[in-house]
C-alpha cells in the first residue's frame, strides 16, 4: 500500500451501475468533461503501523510474519533485513516506533546462543534509532515507549530468556567491540533507554512470575547475575580510559549506571547490589584527574539517594535483645571493617571523605557538601521525624565521622592563609541540590565512595579488603585483585595539605554540631567512656 497522488478524468454523467462495472473495460457511452482531460486530483495517505511504505521495514516485517507462523527462518536472510533498516528515514522511524521496537526486541530475546550475530545486529539497529530520536529532539516518545508500551517476554513460555538478560549480554558484547567505536559511543551516549528498559523488564519478570514473594538472592538466575557484573566491568574502561576522548559519553553512561544500580538495590539481592558498586569502585585509585573524581562523587550520590537508604544501612540484628543491639550500636565509634561490613554505603561515605580531605580544594569540597547534603536530607524526612530517638539513631551511623575529625584537627584549626583566586569555590559547591535541573535535584543529596584510608586505631583499614570480604570468596581472582589493589593504595599515608577552606571547615563542624546535639545523653556518655582520654579532648576541641 502507498501514499500516492493519482489525476483522473470527470464523467459528465454517472452510467447505471458504474460502481460495479470493470473500469478496465473501455465503456464508450460514458460522456467526458473537457473531452477526457484529468481535471479531477486525488491524494491517497496511509496511517498505518501494520502496513509500511518503506520498503526496508516491510520486508522486515514480512519476515518476522513468516517466522511467527512457519516456526523457521533463515537466519542470514533476517541479519540481510535487519541491517538494511538502517536506511530507513526518520519519519518512518516514529510513525512505526512501538511496533518496530517491541518487533526487534522480539528478534533480539527469540536469538539463541548460535545466532550470536542476530542478537548484535538487533541491538545495532534499535541503538540507530535511539540515536536518530535523540538527533531529532523526539526522544519523548522514546519515554513514552519505555513507560507505556515495553512489555518483557515470558521466558517460561519458550527457551528464550528474559529481556533483561539478553538486553544485558548484547550490550556487553557491543561495549567490547572496539572496531566499532560509532555504535558504542551511541550506546554510552543514550544508555539511560537500555537501561531503563532492563529495570521494567526485571520488575515485570518479577511480577508475572509471582517472583517479587521470593527471597532476595532467588529472584534472578545466577546467569543474569553474571551478565550484569560482565556489563559493569565492560563499561568501566569507556568511563576510566576514554573519559578524556569522549566526555559526554562517559558521564552519560556513569549517571545511568548509578541510576540502574539503584534500581537494583530495590529489585535484587541488596548483597548482590552493593558488589556492583565494589566492581566500580574498584576501578578509580588515589591519583585520578579531577574529572573521573567528579564522576566517581556523582556515582555514588545516585546510588545513595535511595528512597530506603537508611534501611540499607542498618541492617537488622536478628536474635538479639533489644538491650544488646542498643550496647553494640553505641560501640561503632571507629570506621573498622566491621563497621563498613554492616553499614556498607556510609562506610563508603566516610572512607572517601577522609581520604578527600588530603586533596586538593575541589575534590575536598565536593565530599563536604556530600556529606553535608545527605545530613540535611536525613534530618528533613518526614519518616524520621516523628520521634527524636529516630534522627538519634540516624547520627549514631555517622558516629565514626568524629574519629576523621580528630584525625584532621590541625587542618581544621590552623592559622588561616590567603588562598589563591583560582581555588575560591566557597559556598559555589555549597548545596547540590541549587543545581539547574530537576534531575540532578533528585540526585543532589548522597554519597560518597570507598577508597583507602589512613591508620585507624594503629593499623591500615583498606577499602578493598572489607569490600572483597563481604562480597567474595577468599582466593578468587577478584578478591586478589581487590587486596592487592588496597595494599598499594592506602598502606602509605598521603602528607597533610594544609588548612582546609572555610567551606570545608564550615561543613564539616556543621556536621559535628548537628551530631553531637541529636545523639541521646546515654549514647554520648558510652562514647566518652569508651574513647580514649586524647579524643575527648579532641572533641572538646572541636566544640571550641
Amino acid at each position: 500500500m502507498q501514499s500516492v497522488e493519482l489525476q483522473l478524468p470527470v464523467a459528465a454523467t454517472l452510467p447505471p451501475g458504474y460502481l460495479c462495472q470493470d473500469t478496465r473495460k473501455s465503456q464508450p457511452d460514458i460522456k467526458w468533461v473537457e473531452n477526457a482531460k484529468t481535471l479531477f486530483k486525488v491524494r491517497t495517505h496511509v496511517a498505518s503501523t501494520i502496513y509500511a511504505q518503506d520498503l526496508h521495514l516491510h520486508n522486515f516485517f514480512q519476515h518476522c510474519q513468516l517466522m511467527r507462523t512457519t516456526s523457521e527462518g533463515n537466519p542470514a536472510e533476517l541479519i540481510k533485513y535487519l541491517k538494511c533498516l538502517h536506511a530507513m528515514e526518520t519519519h518512518v522511524i516514529i510513525n512505526f516506533l512501538p511496533t518496530v521496537l517491541m518487533q526487534l526486541f522480539e528478534v533480539l530475546t527469540a536469538a539463541t546462543k548460535e545466532s550470536h550475530e542476530i542478537a548484535v545486529n538487533s541491538l545495532r539497529v534499535i541503538i540507530h534509532i535511539v540515536s536518530r530520536c535523540h538527533e531529532e529532539g523526539l526522544e519523548h516518545y522514546l519515554r513514552s515507549f519505555v513507560k507505556y508500551v515495553f512489555v518483557t517476554n515470558n521466558p517460561a513460555s519458550g527457551n528464550s530468556a528474559a529481556t533483561h538478560e539478553v538486553l544485558a549480554t548484547a550490550v556487553t558484547a557491543t561495549l567490547k567491540q572496539t572496531a566499532d567505536f560509532n555504535t558504542s559511543n551511541k550506546l554510552l551516549k543514550y544508555s539511560w533507554f537500555f537501561f531503563e528498559t532492563m529495570a521494567k523488564s526485571m520488575a515485570q519478570y518479577l511480577q508475572e512470575g509471582n517472583r517479587i514473594k521470593m527471597p532476595r538472592a532467588q529472584r534472578f538466575p545466577d546467569s543474569f547475575h553474571q551478565a550484569l557484573q560482565s556489563l559493569v566491568l565492560s563499561i568501566m574502561p569507556h568511563i576510566t580510559i576514554r573519559h578524556m576522548e569522549i566526555p559526554e559519553e562517559a558521564r552519560c553512561i556513569n549517571l545511568s549506571l548509578a541510576n540502574f544500580v539503584k534500581r537494583c538495590l530495590t529489585v535484587m539481592n541488596r548483597g548482590f547490589a552493593f558488589g556492583l558498586v565494589n566492581h566500580y569502585m574498584c576501578h578509580f585509585g588515589l591519583k585520578d584527574p579531577k574529572v573521573l573524581t567528579e564522576m566517581k562523587f556523582d556515582f555514588l550520590m545516585t546510588v545513595c539517594n535511595h528512597e530506603h537508604f537508611i534501611p540499607l544501612n542498618l541492617p537488622m540484628a536478628f536474635g538479639r535483645t533489644k538491650l544488646q543491639r542498643v550496647q553494640e550500636q553505641s560501640l561503632e565509634f571507629s570506621l573498622t571493617e566491621e563497621y563498613c561490613r554492616n553499614h556498607f554505603l556510609v562506610g563508603l561515605l566516610l572512607r572517601e571523605v577522609a581520604e578527600a580531605l588530603q586533596q586538593g580544594p575541589e575534590v575536598r569540597q565536593l565530599a563536604v557538601s556530600v556529606l553535608k547534603n545527605l545530613l540535611i536530607k536525613h534530618a528533613m524526612d518526614d519518616r524520621y521525624t516523628a520521634f527524636k530517638n529516630q534522627q538519634a539513631r540516624i547520627c549514631l551511623l555517622y558516629l565514626p565521622l568524629l574519629e576523621l575529625l580528630y584525625q584532621n584537627l590541625k587542618q581544621l584549626s590552623a592559622q588561616p592563609y590567603t588562598s589563591s583566586s583560582g581555588l575560591g569555590l566557597n559556598g559555589s559547591r555549597d548545596d547540590l541540590i541549587t543545581t539547574s535541573s530537576a534531575d540532578s535535584r533528585r540526585i543532589s543529596t548522597a554519597i560518597d565512595k570507598d577508597h583507602g584510608l589512613p591508620a585507624q586505631n594503629g593499623h591500615v583499614v583498606r577499602r578493598e579488603d572489607s569490600r572483597g570480604s563481604l562480597f567474595m570468596d577468599p582466593g578468587t581472582p577478584d578478591s586478589i585483585e581487590l587486596q592487592r589493589r588496597g595494599s598499594t593504595m592506602s598502606c602509605s599515608t598521603m602528607p597533610p595539605i594544609g588548612r582546609l577552606g572555610q567551606y570545608e571547615i564550615k561543613g564539616l563542624l556543621l556536621s559535628f554540631l548537628h551530631i553531637v546535639k541529636t545523639l541521646s545523653e546515654d549514647t554520648l556518655n558510652a562514647y566518652w567512656n569508651k574513647v580514649n582520654p586524647q579524643d575527648i579532648m579532641n572533641f572538646l576541641s572541636l566544640l571550641e
